[in-house]
């Protein structure tokens, strides 16, 4: 290219001439002499050819930058979209379940016909920058008397403020409304859950924010078109019950009168997603900042869409807002009380978590009288909602009942928030923690066996039924032992006190402690218990029928099975009382405590009671005359009617 930049220099240095002589190449530069129409000729050549030039130079420029672009654009677009793959590690983290719900991720996505027409595919980023110079806004918050911010407003954070009534849900979602408007015009999308159980919710919020909408129509938000909202109803499907634009009135009303969804389905992100694609169009062209406000009091069925719903909300700047209710620990399903029309309240069953990615509770029942603490609210917010919120930049309002609500404060459970981070990444950091490893192998194994609950601990045996009756209480132990002690493999490495002091996370060193800590107390109540039926075994069918027939097993600090048993019952209160003492006010140290309310060993209290004498010989009975042969049967048949017992009418209750 130089080079040809260098010869046109050299012909237009050169004398114009008229004629070429006759051996003269015609694309060299014209001899002297050359006339005039040569030289035009000759320069409309050369002006052709050094614009070819000059444009093949600027070609191969941009084509190098498109080169450079693309290259930085392919890199930037890998490391955010493929997901991160966790290498492997000794234990198993997940195998096939006989429930594949078991943890809220592992859900299959509901299929959802959804009413909104499937709009033009998103754009990438669309941060608002050309706005209008000036645009009507309300006065601020503070000015605006149906806002009040009181005392009902406990807890203040992006990932769990505590609300205590409806009121205070919608004057602190009004705050965010309210200060997006101070900047901007506000595009409000109202999502409410169609379940029967929030139909008074639904009737309280809406009379809160029709005064709110009030004051706001006053000062000439609705009007001049600074806020505009639309509201939406969900359930198995979504549907636009008014569009944005729509009066005061008719958002109210709409708020009001969500038609009741019956199928007990919440498809939250798919709303979210249909809800972006919906109104892109609207949002682009009136320059407006648009706020999602989900109300409901599930978690959702539709997990598999939560990262699509993520990345949708974030890739067009879609803060979302929740107002829903607190997790279950370690758990998906929950309890909500529901009151009936009949003035009965029902416990029925809904998702309300789990609190993080997955299931990371042992699954082992407690032995002895007890709460098994298999719906305990932890307190914090469901995962999958929680992260949508987090990843967006908006918040979650806690709102629950009073019969629903954890007895765990948020101001404690702050501390041992879980990663809100995506699964991929969520089990990188999984593998490259030997301490996180081990406690999601033995959640892993114990999920997959079904462990027995507490096993008999009274008897009254005879000398023939002694021997039979301790080989069928032996079996329950002898079903759990295997699993536990498969579990206890996972902490069967060296290093995990120091994983144990090197881990940051409050919340991982507590489910370190009380998933170690239980099954150590579990083997080794499993071993003593069959140690005291062995050693009853022993008794005898003649010591039993004359000086031993009544049997009660019983917790015993002492451990008779061996010195290992002895050094697994020390481990075990360590590591428990460890879990209380570093986590008071929480679930881990209530779950704890509930394994130290009983020692690990077992002693047998025994009694005798005689048997009951044998009942008195009856005297011989006198003989009787033969008694009148009864009549013949009629031909006529008789006809009775069966008795019917009163049952107690069923009440039908809906699926929430």
């Amino acid at each position: 290219m130089q080079s040809l930049f260098k010869r046109l220099a050299e012909c237009l240095a050169e004398p114009w001439v008229d004629e070429p002589e006759a051996d003269q190449h015609p694309y060299l530069p014209p001899a002297p002499g050359a006339s005039g129409s040569t030289r035009f000729f000759q320069g409309a050549v050369i002006s052709a050819v050094a614009h070819a030039a000059l444009l093949a130079v600027l070609a191969q420029f941009i084509a190098e930058q498109a080169v450079h672009v693309e290259e930085h654009l392919e890199v930037t677009v890998s490391e955010e979209a493929e997901p991160l793959e966790p290498p492997e590690f000794d234990y198993e983290m997940a195998e096939a379940r006989d429930d594949p719900a078991s943890t809220a991720l592992s859900v299959t996505a509901m299929s959802m016909a959804s009413v909104f027409d499937r709009e033009a595919s998103l754009k990438g980023v669309n941060t608002v920058t050309d706005l209008p110079a000036e645009i009507a806004v309300p006065t601020p918050a503070a000015q605006i008397e149906g806002l009040q911010l009181d005392e009902r407003l406990e807890h203040a954070g992006s990932l769990g403020e505590e609300v205590l009534a409806v009121d205070g849900a919608v004057d602190r979602i009004t705050e965010e409304i309210v200060a997006n408007l101070e900047t901007s015009k506000v595009l409000v999308v109202w999502m409410m859950d169609a379940s029967i159980s929030l139909k008074a919710d639904r009737q309280e919020a809406a009379a809160r924010l029709e005064r709110i909408y009030r004051e706001l129509d006053e000062l000439g938000a609705t009007t001049q078109d600074a806020l505009s909202s639309a509201v939406i109803g969900f359930g198995e499907q979504a549907q636009e019950l008014v569009p944005p634009g729509s009066t005061t009135d008719e958002i109210i009303s709409a708020i009001r009168s969500v038609p009741t969804d019956e199928s007990g389905v919440e498809n939250v992100f798919s709303t979210v997603i249909s809800c972006v694609v919906r109104y892109q169009r609207q949002r682009l062209a009136e320059h407006c900042r648009e706020l999602f406000v989900i109300w409901t009091d599930e978690s959702g069925n539709d997990y598999a869409r939560l990262e699509e719903a993520v990345t949708f909300c974030r890739n067009n700047v879609i803060p979302v807002y929740v107002v829903g209710p607190s997790a279950m620990l370690g758990k998906e399903r929950g309890t909500i009380a529901y009151q009936h029309t009949n003035g009965k309240t029902y416990n029925l069953p809904v998702d309300r978590g789990p609190d993080s990615v997955r299931d990371e509770r042992l699954h082992l029942p407690y032995w002895f009288e007890g709460d098994q603490y298999d719906s305990l609210r932890a307190g914090l917010t469901p995962f999958a909602l929680t992260r949508l919120v987090k990843e967006t930049g908006g918040a979650y309002f806690i709102m629950d009942h009073k019969a629903d609500r954890s007895p765990f404060s948020l101001d404690v459970m702050l501390r041992y928030t879980p990663e809100y981070e995506s699964p991929a990444m969520y089990m990188r950091e999984v593998a490259s923690s030997p301490l996180r490893r081990a406690v999601l192998s033995a959640v892993d194994i114990t999920q997959r066996h079904k462990l027995k609950g507490t096993p008999r601990l009274r008897f009254s045996p005879t000398g023939k039924t002694y021997f039979q009756e301790l080989r069928e209480a032996q079996e329950t132990v002898a079903y759990n032992a295997p699993t536990i002690q498969q579990a206890l493999a996972a902490f069967n490495q060296r290093g995990l006190e120091q994983a144990y002091a090197k881990e940051t996370s409050p919340r991982w060193r507590a489910w370190y402690d009380l998933t170690y800590g239980r099954l150590l107390a579990m083997n080794v109540r499993c071993n003593e218990y069959n140690w005291a039926c062995a050693v009853m075994k022993g008794k005898g069918a003649e010591f039993v029928d004359e000086k031993s027939n009544r049997w009660q097993f019983k917790p015993d600090s002492a451990t008779h099975f061996g010195s290992q048993s002895e050094k697994m019952a020390k481990e075990a209160e360590r590591l428990l009382e460890r879990c209380v003492a570093e986590n008071p006010g929480t679930p881990w140290a209530l779950l704890a405590q509930r394994e130290l309310a009983q020692p690990f060993g077992f002693k047998v209290n025994e009694a005798y009671e005689p048997p009951p004498p044998p009942p008195p010989k009856r005297p011989p009975a006198k003989k009787t005359p033969p008694k009148t042969p009864p009549p013949k049967p009629s031909n006529q048949r008789r006809s009775e009617q069966p008795r019917r017992l009163p049952r107690p009418v069923e009440v039908p209750l809906p699926k929430l």
